[in-house]
């Protein structure tokens, strides 16, 4: 999966060259997609999978967690919609949203869905940010990365856990003292990160994140409140 972060990574990276220094939209999905996330376009990936965590996210639109057009590389026009995908013209290949050691499948149609990373919820393009957003940096550009937290030490694309991953924004505690969405550990206790400035590293955990069913606050999710965002 490190070869595959490292291509969204550099997607992300040629995506902001293009667009003004701006990051990609990231924000929580809504019926119908996202293609209104102004000033900076449409959301970095769409859709919205049903969540065996929580029962009360369902599939939108229907059929999207195996429908490769909803990661916006099949162009924006589709399916009756019109979408997304914002770095979906510079990682154009389906697999590289897809990490080959997630062996979960969609629970209606019984195949692998199609998206296995997430992204940090404070690197937002639209400045929206996270649920404990804005006491907390928000990185709308690259520019934004610096002394407080940089480019090298701030991740931007992780593994997702197959039970938590619904929509394309990676929700967390950035005061490090509750949990949010889950981080993968589909390597062994390691979860794949890619960073801001265009590397990618492995980060092994030591207790929250070892089982979906852990509660409360860490040191894993102190680690990842510190890599993710900043107190302002």
């Amino acid at each position: 999966m490190r070869s595959n972060m490292k291509q969204l990574q550099l997607s992300a990276v040629l995506y902001g060259s293009d667009s003004n220094d701006f990051l990609s939209a990231n924000v929580k999905l809504r019926t119908g997609g996202d293609t209104g996330c102004n000033p900076v376009g449409p959301n970095w990936v769409d859709a919205e999978f049903a969540s065996p965590a929580n029962v009360n996210v369902t599939e939108t639109p229907v059929g999207c967690a195996t429908n490769d057009f909803f990661l916006g590389v099949q162009g924006s026009t589709g399916f009756g919609v019109t979408l997304i995908g914002s770095i979906g013209g510079y990682a154009k290949a389906a697999a590289v949203y897809h990490c080959p050691a997630d062996k979960s499948v969609d629970p209606t149609r019984k195949m692998a869905r199609n998206r296995s990373c997430s992204m940090n919820s404070y690197v937002d393009g639209t400045g929206l940010g996270g649920m404990q957003a804005p006491p907390f940096r928000v990185f709308k550009r690259f520019s934004d990365f610096g002394s407080a937290l940089s480019a090298s030490d701030c991740f931007v694309f992780l593994d997702e856990n197959p039970a938590s991953i619904n929509d394309g924004w990676f929700s967390y505690s950035a005061d490090g003292n509750g949990m949010g969405d889950r981080p993968a550990i589909n390597h062994g206790n390691l979860s794949s990160f890619s960073y801001a400035d265009g590397h990618v590293q492995l980060y092994k955990w030591q207790d929250c994140f070892l089982t979906y069913t852990s509660s409360g606050s860490g040191v894993d999710t102190k680690w990842l409140a510190q890599h993710g965002t900043y107190l302002k």
